[in-house]
């Protein structure tokens, strides 16, 4: 990720890519970086961004219009880890399955005078087997979803500093 953002400047920019890979798979990779210029604190953003992670089942329902089931309940909001079980019914027609861990990690500025700034980390990985929760492949198409968000204070094309949001995701739909 600090490879792929390294030239870039922290002006807005989205780069998406969907292909079908050689072993029949759907698919969607994405970059992005997002400016956010009104904000004042990467802790804040990154506060929000875990409260929407918590309650994915809901942002994912809200933001597509299909339902989507939490299958497990042991979520923690307090909790920089988290297993995320899903299923949606897309346009009733299909149900989707989702298994992923997240983790989030905040660190804050450091002492006036030193170089360290605030930064907020959020990653999730597709989680490939379970024995709790199983996949099942006969009854619902599989999705798996890898991601990478960070948010921290970076320069902007006039030497000011503004909180940006990078983030990189790939969505895979198992064939």
């Amino acid at each position: 990720m600090l490879q792929r953002q390294h030239f870039l400047s922290t002006a807005e920019f989205c780069d998406r890519k969907k292909f079908t890979a050689t072993n029949g798979d759907l698919v969607s990779m994405h970059f992005e970086i997002i400016p956010l210029p009104e904000a004042h604190s990467v802790k804040s953003i990154f506060d929000a961004l875990q409260t929407f992670v918590y309650n994915i089942e809901i942002s994912i329902s809200e933001a597509v219009g299909d339902i989507t089931v939490r299958e497990n309940d042991d979520a923690n909001p307090a909790s920089p880890v988290a297993q995320h079980r899903l299923n949606t019914m897309i346009h009733n027609v299909v149900q989707l399955e989702a298994n992923n861990v997240a983790f989030a990690a905040y660190r804050p500025a450091g002492e006036p005078g030193t170089e360290r700034q605030e930064l907020g980390v959020l990653v999730c990985d597709a989680v490939d087997e379970d024995d709790l929760f199983p996949y099942r492949p006969l009854e619902r198409a599989r999705q798996d979803m890898t991601m990478i968000m960070m948010l921290e204070w970076r320069a902007n094309d006039k030497g000011e500093q503004v909180i940006a949001l990078s983030r990189w995701w790939c969505f895979r739909i198992r064939s």
